[in-house]
């Protein structure tokens, strides 16, 4: 049923307008009539009628006049009752019962008053976390992953009902928790639902907002540590340790470091303690004194390898801590030393010629010590001086015999080697007759360090002849291994790895060779599947078995680009500085730490000798995630290089990117290499209290009310008796001013008025 009515809306007060129609009468009664009192009197009056009439269409337009149409809602009314089901209700900080549970009692205890309004209403119950699921049994499992009110709300504002929605009630412990596109403000959401549904949420909050019942845990908060740092250098690293119901207790906390022993790119290391040095404290012991505390703390550790590591801090969790997730936080450091040095042993072969290309570059210095060999081999002396400590970051074993380390006085220089690998630096063995087994290495103090089976029945006196069985005497096309293709080592040019070396010319013989046991790493064989080259980590340094006697061939045939960039792997692999940053290709991920969901920015570009930005290179970046798989990833440039997003993220652990670039279809360089973590906190449950006062101001943007659960009976029989009406009244106007026809009616009587006027000489 429809009624109507006249409205006026003026434009200014009534005494304003009142006071206006006044003064407009006044003037056309007292000016206008003198002005035409000379013509007939029924011009006279028409003329007169028509200023008048003019004058009573602006009234009416100051008047602003409207029909109202009000009509009654018959499609009934819905009040929605929306239950929090996320796993931060499972807390139990209600007496003996979870916050859901607690939720669930207060329904279930007010059945009846619910009853009474649904009489009048109906009540929708929808559980929800992150999505709303319709329910007609709320139960008491809470297993929802985030909690996203904001977002709740949002599509509750945007539904189309078949009913009038006239309320809405909240449950839940406020705690908005979510990420990515559940990530909704609430507070905005509950102002954009007041202006364009004009309808109350009332809350009713569960929860504490300290966790004082909840039990034992510890939680590592907000750690700080500088990304990047030199050798030898003390790193502080700072964090907040935040206790709960350890009192009386001891706590230590301490850092670990990753330890990428026997691991490749894609791979993440063990995370490994820290030893106690002196003038760094990596470990401290806390005495806990009150249930709720937060405590900064503050580590050291000295950074002795360069390279790129995973560094944590870590409250080692106590007896009757359930939850451990949190007692942990990783983030990534970057350990950088000077010039990289090489100390290369070799006689006089082609081979170490192309091998010393490698002083072309401005991080790599080779020194080659060359061994006399023949007649003249007596004269070699090796500078013990060479294996000091620190010396070189890579050691280069040619064609040598072991007998060429031994010095006067039962000196051997290897057993300083094996304390210099121990300590980090790199072991390469390349191919020759008097290298492996057949030089002595068998019985040598660096036997347990080459990755190969050694048989001392093999070993010869230096100058006599190896048997030929030792070696492969055909010659061998390297190809990498299923292994070698996922390795940085062989990573030598972007797209098909087999297609590439299969591009460089076959070698002239190789030193037959075969793992020590099955942890070494086979990353090239031959055609026939001959090893022939083989890499490990030993000790805190990384050892490689080089079999082929010369690689100068694919330098002279037409490929020293790969032939360098395949000697600058490999020497940056063995010392630990494949993410050397000095490389043509670069890129950079700020921060290191993400949370799930959230998008990693890639900057990357390319330096020319002088350091300058190669502006006109083209880049290809790929993200490798957790679970081992490869994503191209769509980047823009910018002036210095270019920028990419990466957005899949859901999955915590280790991404790690790759770029590489050319310029005219030429390679700049080795492949850009970086790490980011996505951290494996859970921010639901990381520290799951409640938030009544984001509750309160949701009720308060949206004019409801915040109600405690022991009143809820009440709230609802009120709502029954008082608060709610299921008729609702709709209205409709219709503004009769604003629009053509006023204007065109009063154009028309000003026309009239001047025409007549014109006719009569007044114009």
């Amino acid at each position: 049923m429809e009624s109507v009515r006249l409205t006026l809306s003026p434009v200014w007060s009534w005494p304003w307008v009142v006071a206006a129609i006044v003064v407009m009468l006044t003037v056309v009664l007292w000016t206008y009539p003198p002005r035409v009192r000379h013509l007939p009197p029924w011009t006279r009056r028409l003329l007169m009628g028509i200023r008048l009439a003019a004058m009573l269409v602006l009234i009416f337009a100051m008047l602003r006049p409207a029909l109202q149409f009000e009509e009654k809602d018959e499609r009934g009314a819905v009040l929605i009752v929306l239950m929090d089901v996320s796993r931060s209700m499972s807390t139990p900080d209600a007496p003996d019962i979870s916050r859901r549970e607690a939720l669930v009692r207060t329904l279930v205890d007010n059945e009846e008053a619910l009853a009474e309004l649904g009489e009048t209403l109906e009540i929708h119950y929808l559980d929800f976390d992150t999505e709303i699921t319709e329910t007609d049994a709320p139960g008491v499992e809470s297993e929802g992953r985030f909690t996203g009110i904001g977002k709740v709300i949002d599509e509750i504002r945007q539904e189309e009902m078949s009913k009038q929605l006239v309320g809405v009630v909240l449950m839940s412990d406020g705690a908005q928790r979510a990420i990515g596109e559940d990530d909704a403000d609430p507070r905005a959401a509950a102002r954009r639902f007041a202006e364009q549904r004009g309808i109350p949420i009332h809350t009713v909050v569960y929860g504490l907002p300290e966790l004082t019942g909840v039990g034992l845990d510890l939680a590592v908060e907000d750690m700080i540590i500088n990304p990047e740092a030199f050798e030898r250098k003390t790193v502080p690293v700072r964090a907040q340790l935040r206790v709960t119901g350890a009192a009386g207790r001891r706590v230590r906390v301490r850092l670990l470091i990753e330890d990428r022993t026997g691991l490749s790119l894609g791979e993440s290391g063990e995370l490994k303690e820290i030893l106690l040095e002196p003038g760094a404290e990596s470990f401290r012991d806390i005495d806990i004194q009150d249930n709720n505390q937060l405590i900064s703390v503050e580590l050291a550790f000295i950074a002795d390898r360069a390279g790129e590591y995973k560094l944590a801090m870590e409250a080692v969790p106590l007896d009757g801590e359930l939850k451990r997730n949190n007692n942990l936080v990783q983030s990534l450091i970057t350990v950088r030393q000077g010039g990289l040095r090489v100390a290369y042993f070799d006689t006089s072969r082609i081979e170490q010629r192309s091998i010393r290309l490698l002083n072309d570059t401005a991080k790599i210095q080779v020194d080659l010590q060359v061994i006399n060999s023949g007649a003249f081999a007596g004269n070699t002396r090796i500078d013990p001086s060479l294996f000091d400590p620190g010396t070189y970051d890579v050691y280069i074993i040619g064609d040598v015999h072991s007998s060429m380390f031994r010095l006067q006085g039962n000196v051997n220089l290897l057993d300083r080697l094996v304390l210099r690998v121990g300590e980090g630096a790199g072991l390469l063995m390349l191919g020759g007759v008097y290298s492996f087994s057949a030089g002595g290495y068998a019985d040598s103090p660096i036997a347990d360090l080459i990755p190969v089976k050694l048989d001392s029945s093999d070993a010869v006196r230096l100058g006599e002849t190896p048997p030929q069985s030792l070696f492969i005497s055909e010659q061998v096309q390297m190809l990498p291994t299923p292994d070698g293709e996922a390795h940085y080592l062989m990573q030598i040019a972007p797209g098909e790895l087999s297609e590439s070396w299969l591009e460089l010319p076959k070698l002239a013989g190789a030193v037959r060779l075969e793992p020590r046991n099955n942890n070494i790493d086979v990353l090239a064989e031959s055609e026939d599947q001959q090893p022939l080259l083989l890499a490990t980590d030993s000790g805190g340094g990384r050892v490689a078995a080089f079999a082929p006697f010369e690689t100068w061939r694919w330098h002279l045939h037409g490929h020293r680009e790969l032939h360098q960039r395949f000697w600058q792997q490999l020497i940056l692999w063995l010392a630990r500085k494949e993410f050397d940053s000095d490389q043509p290709i670069w890129c950079r991920i700020q921060p290191r730490n993400f949370a799930p969901m959230a998008t990693a920015p890639i900057e990357f570009g390319a330096r020319d000798e002088n350091g300058q930005p190669i502006t006109d290179a083209r880049f290809e970046v790929e993200v490798l995630s957790p679970d081992a798989t490869w994503q191209t990833v769509a980047s823009s440039l910018t002036l210095d290089g270019g920028l990419a997003e990466f957005a899949d993220t859901a999955e915590a652990g280790d991404y790690w990117v790759r770029v590489n670039g050319q310029l005219e279809g030429v390679d700049l360089g080795l492949p850009a290499m970086g790490r980011f973590l996505v951290d494996a906190r859970d921010i639901e449950m990381d520290n799951p209290v409640a938030d009544p006062d984001l509750m309160r101001e949701i009720a308060h943007l949206t004019t409801g009310m915040t109600i405690e659960a022991e009143q809820f009976g009440e709230f609802v029989l009120d709502l029954a008796k008082n608060g709610i009406s299921a008729e609702l009244i709709r209205y409709r106007h219709i503004q009769l001013w604003d629009g053509w026809p006023l204007l065109a009616i009063f154009v028309f009587l000003l026309t009239i008025e001047w025409t007549l006027r014109k006719k009569r000489g007044l114009v």
